[in-house]
């Protein structure tokens, strides 16, 4: 069995090191990854494919949006009825107007200035450690535990209500338009998994799109999904994706500053110093 090393000046400085180098790794690596694999799979727009990367790190949020054999999904836009009134299946009048009053916080820049500054206090904890500060190692052990509460829980946060201000979520993800309640006889199948560091979701849609159905059939394609060869089971449209939101791959490099507390010990204290001087 391997014995712990004996407490060294030169292991807490070698500590110290490691601790700034993952802090500096963590810092400018990706923070949170959230990604989305959507296809159509029965319809007009088949068989479009879009793929969807939103990557947040310290200084801003990229997003990539790549759709392919998108000549479908073209033509499918250009064919559909836009001038359709949706039908109302909450009882809700859409007529009513609605007023809301965007928020003026920056909430991602609050929490990328609060993930920051975690980052920072756990140095300087580290530092007093090496410097052999009266209880440093609990300052030390807080500071790490708040950055795991800043990077797992307040950031996500702070990047959901930034999402909810500026209500662009919904309105940039790919099958937005399916959410229209001009699709009728709708079915909708979701299931969750965990994965590491995050959470996937696969999720599908179907239903008929009225505005792929004559005029004079959308009453009755309502009240009755159509039968199967006719003109109007032509506008039937089958969605699937599988939605993905991880935290940065980087993130658990920090799991292993206590692992080095234990393996590379620093000098004693120093009035264990001074009572062996004496």
């Amino acid at each position: 069995m391997l014995k712990r090393p004996a407490p060294h000046p030169a292991l807490g400085a070698l500590r110290l090191a490691v601790t700034v180098f993952l802090a500096l790794h963590v810092f400018i690596s990706a923070w949170l990854v959230a990604t989305v694999d959507a296809t159509y799979t029965e319809g007009r727009p088949s068989p479009t494919e879009i793929h969807s990367l939103v990557a947040v790190d310290k200084d801003r949020t990229l997003i990539d949006i790549e759709i392919e054999r998108a000549t479908s999904l073209m033509l499918y836009s250009l064919s559909r009825d836009r001038g359709i009134e949706p039908v109302n299946q909450t009882g809700v009048d859409q007529d009513e107007p609605t007023t809301s009053t965007p928020s003026e916080t920056d909430w991602l820049s609050v929490g990328r200035a609060m993930v920051v500054g975690s980052l920072l206090l756990l140095v300087v904890a580290e530092g007093l450690v090496v410097a052999r500060v009266r209880r440093a190692s609990w300052y030390r052990f807080g500071s790490f535990m708040l950055v795991l509460l800043m990077f797992f829980i307040v950031f996500p946060i702070t990047y959901v209500m930034d999402l909810g201000a500026q209500q662009s979520a919904a309105q940039n993800s790919p099958g937005f338009d399916l959410e229209d309640t001009s699709f009728v006889h709708v079915t909708t199948a979701s299931e969750r998994r965990f994965v590491w560091l995050g959470v996937e979701l696969d999720a599908s849609f179907s239903g008929y799109d009225l505005g792929l159905v004559a005029e004079e059939n959308r009453t009755n394609v309502t009240a009755t999904p159509p039968l199967e060869g006719t003109s109007d089971a032509k506008s039937y449209i089958a969605f699937e994706s599988t939605f993905s939101v991880q935290y940065g791959k980087n993130l658990d490099a920090m799991l292993v500053l206590p692992f080095l507390w234990l393996v590379l010990p620093g000098s004693t204290h120093r009035k264990q110093s001074s009572v062996e001087e004496e």
